[in-house]
């Protein structure tokens, strides 16, 4: 049914009605009725007339339609739901713009740039800097509305030490414990602990949220391969490592894995173009992790397979 026929009803009978006039006397008389052509050009006028109305009608519905989330841009206003989990890569550490200093989440990191897409509503966001993949499980998950349709995770890092690796190592540099920080997570690792530990935290996610897409992500590499500071080829190695135990919880569980090294190939600490902070003591917070442009990598990576 069209839209002139249910708001404006038929259109006017200029066509085929006779036409009364008041003649000389003030009786009324009847004028004859308008030739063919008349007739014709009467018709066409009414039909322009009332198809203007009704496009004038249906313009501000069309209007709505396109405005806010979930709008319907492609003619569906189906809004996806989206939960952010995970530890300071996935809250944004390292880019600014802090929302708050608790946990470091940016409005620059990759859940904030996911969730500008009008078709995306962030409807929790949980993840916090120094959580591990128990934090998830035991705190976060539990935040995940029930009716989420996609969420994404980025832990594991803190589970192998990252914070001591990083101290040790390139801060406050001590070989002796940099090499057990490195050795501690590699057995971590190597053992299968970090992909029991995926596997339960993409579980606990699901236990919360049934129908929801569940999007790991793994780390980049730190630094450039060009770098020769001492420990930083064997971190990048342990890097590897740890995404790939990753990855195999991940996809344990019924989870998509999301690779970042590639797309951060070229762009390590060390490179004519980093997308990772290097270590500044005026700005320690943003240390080793991702700067803004790193975290516009994330997105692009995660909505390859939203």
């Amino acid at each position: 049914m069209s839209a002139i026929s249910t708001r404006f009803g038929r259109a006017p009978h200029l066509a085929t009605d006779t036409v009364l006039r008041a003649g000389p006397t003030g009786s009324a008389t009847a004028q004859a009725a308008p030739s063919p052509a008349q007739r014709a050009l009467i018709l066409v006028l009414a039909v322009v007339v009332a198809l203007v109305l009704a496009v004038s009608a249906a313009s501000p519905a069309s209007a709505a339609g396109k405005g806010g989330k979930g709008g319907g841009g492609g003619g569906s206003n189906t809004a996806v739901t989206y939960s952010a989990l995970g530890d300071s890569y996935a809250a944004g550490q390292g880019a600014g713009s802090y929302l708050n200093t608790s946990c470091y989440v940016s409005s620059k990191g990759y859940p904030a740039l996911i969730d500008a897409d009008r078709k995306i509503t962030l409807n929790a966001e949980p993840a916090c800097s120094g959580d591990s993949s128990l934090d998830v499980v035991g705190r976060q998950a539990p935040l995940v509305p029930a009716t989420t349709t996609r969420v994404t995770l980025t832990v594991g890092g803190n589970d192998v030490g990252f914070e001591n690796v990083m101290q040790n190592c390139f801060v406050l540099i001590s070989a002796s414990s940099c090499s057990t920080a490195i050795a501690v997570g590699d057995a971590m690792v190597a053992d299968g602990t970090i992909t029991g530990r995926i596997t339960a935290a993409v579980n606990a996610i699901r236990a919360k949220a049934p129908n929801a897409r569940v999007i790991v992500t793994g780390y980049p590499r730190l630094f450039a391969p060009t770098v020769t500071r001492a420990y930083a080829q064997q971190v990048n190695v342990s890097t590897t490592a740890l995404n790939s135990a990753i990855r195999t919880g991940a996809d344990s569980a019924g989870a998509v894995y999301v690779d970042v090294e590639a797309a951060f190939a070229g762009h390590g600490i060390g490179s004519s173009s980093p997308w990772i902070n290097d270590w500044n003591w005026l700005s320690f917070s943003a240390g080793f992790h991702p700067n803004a442009s790193g975290y516009a990598a994330y997105a692009a990576q995660v909505k390859t397979v939203w």
